[in-house]
């Protein structure tokens, strides 16, 4: 795909996923829609800084096939609205869907399964509000060829069913109108002669268009399924389309009484408006914090001035910031608790919470502020050190002490990138070692996914050689993939040449291979040994630097992926995605961490502090864990240790204190010391200043920053924000303040992650606090 500047006819983005069908722009061109053979779906957003595209998410489409192909896409005109249509293997027969999606979440609004072939084309109105989409349809012309939705539902307005099948529909921009056109009989079938229809597909009916007094509240019409919209941030919204009839229109939000207007009366082709208010529950929590890789969870506190009076707290949970919390909370937690671990999240995944207090049955405050959490990912790499090692007996059986000098990695599907199931942390682990004279490699796998050994459960190693990125063209058979496989009838070690463009060669059965596969603990193990050399090209040749690129996934037979590293790689046949491994590895000293910070709250009496600290993760692929260290008058003092970057300490002594980190990896080697992060409540702090008068939050934040400030005298105050080096970065305020309390925002969006120091300056009296920001 190559998108094209028509003014000077340059190419400014382009892609090389292989698919031979169109993608689809905004009008503006601003949201670029793309997909490929390998069922991923790419959307990319115009930089004007850059002048080109950028991506903003990717999605796998499902079906439950072998593989599945990104066939039909559009983009609604104003950018709102995608959609894409598929076409699904299974085995001899095939099968389609179609997805629709906000733009900017790859969490599909809905899916329509079962189209019966592919579909070929899809094409969406220009506000978003209608999909057109035609297809094949099945052999038997059992089911249609073409469609017309609406955004909010899957369920057909109507469809056509012809003697054909459909390659391309177009719907008019207002939705009114569309064209199929196809071939007359079906497209799996030998004939000639083509299709065109002229459908109408004004749904008709009225509009009803809703005013509320809040933001993002949900407006239903009762009595018909999924005719529903919900309030911009002026309140507003419209519903088309609605059939002619009297309806129950339900207004609702979360922290607010739903109200029911009854006897809404829709006209056919009339707009019927309503202006409705809606009123609030109670207080919501606050000061909601969630922890930013503390551990294998997402830690959350929160504050609430009368829980005893509450019923307990809701926890919500999303992974798309503009996207509405779901209708039901993933947690409840009694009245006596203002916490909750969150154990239910994958690596590299930004979750983002909102916490509600339930006054009654079914009745529950509003949503506290929104915070981002993320657990700790130090064992997330891209990188493997095959150590030179004692050699295994290939036995499919552990020895004590057999692995314990070979390089372990985490290899869990724990994204689910390429079938869509999230497999836990931890759990298919890979141990690799190489012999002193680099000629045999040896892997051992558990699977603790797969309890039951079935024929072609298997371990598949993609190695591109020499690490360049790409495989050889079509007659050099040098690189390519390994198959460790179990079968009942005797256990298969296989080598299939990969060329450039995906192409493959003729597969090679290693004679006499080094490989068991057994139950071990009630879970499958792999024991195998692949041969390093450049007398076969059926043998790895690594580069001069002894790395070659590597890419695996485990497969509990027939299509559960079970372990799949890297894990963000989409392109099995794409070298440019795989990771590496580097065969002999010296085990080397960690570096300490870096990026150090440290900031505190401080709450109830006597004075409690909660001190924060936290750190880079440094680049290593052998991490284990990070000791943290207080530096005091005494020395040094061993205190915790973590996998995470954020370490919380709790203390009510105000007393000067040091602290640092170290690096720790696999092996027991132990880095040199961090940066110092000092603990000293002195800081920038004027007595004259210094009351309980001064409060930021959310603290740690990643967007808009409140200060709520009380003025003891009116007089001229100076409001700053200033980095770390002491440059300023944004003037909050300067001007005359009357006594009383005053609030302030400062939208921080645009400034990097670190601390910051939040400055009021008074006459002679000076006070500074310290801002987090993490992005």
């Amino acid at each position: 795909m190559f998108v094209i500047d028509s003014e000077v006819g340059e190419v400014i983005f382009d892609t090389d996923y292989k698919n031979q069908n169109p993608p689809a722009f905004s009008y503006d061109g601003s949201i670029l829609l793309n997909g490929d053979y390998s069922g991923y779906a790419y959307v990319y957003e115009y930089d004007e800084t850059l002048a080109t595209y950028t991506e903003k998410w990717y999605f796998k489409v499902g079906g439950g096939g072998s593989s599945a192909w990104v066939v039909g896409m559009d983009v609604s005109a104003d950018g709102s609205t995608l959609a894409i249509g598929t076409l699904v293997f299974l085995g001899s027969v095939y099968e389609g869907e179609i997805y629709v999606f906000n733009t900017y979440s790859p969490e599909p609004l809905w899916v329509f399964e079962h189209a019966g072939d592919q579909v070929s084309s899809v094409s969406i109105s220009d506000d978003g509000s209608l999909i057109a989409a035609g297809g094949y349809g099945p052999l038997d012309h059992s089911k249609p060829d073409f469609y017309l939705f609406r955004k909010q539902s899957p369920s057909p307005l109507f469809a056509i069913n012809t003697a054909g099948s459909f390659n391309a529909v177009d719907l008019s921009g207002d939705g009114m109108l569309a064209s199929a056109t196809g071939k007359a009989v079906h497209a799996r079938e030998f004939g000639s002669g083509g299709i065109l229809y002229n459908i109408k597909t004004d749904p008709g009916g009225g509009t009803l268009e809703v005013n509320v007094n809040v933001a993002n509240a949900k407006v239903e019409i009762l009595g018909i399924d999924n005719y529903f919209a919900y309030t911009n941030e002026e309140g507003y919204c419209n519903i088309r389309f609605v059939p002619e009839g009297s309806y129950d229109v339900k207004v609702s939000k979360v922290g607010y009484y739903p109200l029911t207007e009854p006897n809404v009366n829709i006209v056919e082709g009339e707009t019927t408006v309503l202006n409705l208010s809606i009123d609030i529950t109670g207080e919501p929590p606050y000061d909601l914090l969630a922890t930013k890789g503390a551990g294998y969870s997402v830690g959350l506190n929160w504050e609430y001035d009368d829980a005893a009076n509450v019923l307990g707290f809701n926890i919500y949970r999303k992974t798309i910031a503009e996207n509405q919390f779901p209708d039901n909370p993933i947690a409840f937690v009694a009245n006596s608790e203002l916490s909750f671990e969150d154990e239910e999240v994958m690596p590299l995944i930004d979750y983002y919470y909102a916490v509600t207090a339930l006054i009654e049955t079914d009745v529950q405050s509003p949503y506290s502020n929104t915070e981002m959490g993320k657990m700790a990912h130090g064992f997330v790499v891209n990188s493997i050190s095959a150590y030179v090692g004692t050699t295994p007996v290939i036995d499919g059986i552990i020895d004590e002490g057999e692995w314990d000098d070979a390089f372990v990695l985490d290899a869990s599907d724990f994204l689910g990138t390429y079938d869509n199931k999230p497999n836990p942390v931890g759990s298919v682990g890979m141990a690799y070692k190489v012999n002193a004279e680099m000629t045999e490699l040896y892997v051992a796998c558990i699977n603790e996914n797969d309890t039951v050994l079935e024929d072609h459960d298997e371990v598949a190693l993609y190695i591109d050689d020499n690490n360049d990125k790409a495989y050889p063209p079509l007659g050099n058979d040098s690189e390519g993939n390994y198959w460790a496989a179990y079968y009942a009838a005797g256990n298969q070690l296989k080598y299939r040449p990969i060329h450039f463009g995906g192409g493959v060669g003729e597969v090679v059965f290693l004679e006499n291979p080094q490989l068991e596969v057994s139950l071990v603990d009630g879970y499958v193990f792999y024991e195998f040994m692949i041969p390093i050399g450049d007398d076969e090209n059926w043998k790895i040749t690594p580069n001069a630097n002894n790395e070659s690129g590597f890419f695996l996934f485990v497969l509990d037979d027939p299509i559960n992926f079970d372990g799949y590293w890297p894990c963000q790689n989409l392109q099995i046949f794409e070298p440019a995605g795989y990771g590496s491994i580097t065969f002999g590895a010296e085990d080397e000293v960690p570096p300490p961490p870096e990026g150090t910070n440290l900031w505190w709250n401080a709450s109830g009496s006597p004075t409690e502090y909660m001190v924060v600290m936290d750190w880079e993760q440094p680049d290593i692929n052998d991490f284990d864990y990070f000791n943290i260290y207080m530096q005091a008058p005494g020395g040094a003092t061993l205190i915790s240790e973590t996998v995470g970057t954020q370490f919380f300490y709790f203390t009510d002594d105000d007393s000067y204190r040091e602290f640092y980190t170290t690096t720790v990896d696999w092996a027991g080697n132990e880095s040199e010391p961090s940066e110092m992060m000092i603990f000293d409540v002195s800081i920038g702090i004027d007595e004259s200043l210094a009351k309980d008068n001064f409060s930021i939050y959310p603290n740690p934040a990643s967007g808009v920053v409140h200060l709520d400030m009380f003025a003891e005298a009116a007089g001229i105050y100076q409001l700053s924000i200033i980095d770390n080096e002491g440059r300023l970065v944004h003037n909050l305020f300067d001007g005359t303040l009357q006594a009383g309390q005053h609030h302030f925002t400062w939208d921080s969006q645009t400034a990097k992650s670190g601390i910051y120091l939040m400055k009021i300056d008074h006459g002679q009296s000076t006070m500074t606090r310290k801002i987090m920001l993490i992005r």
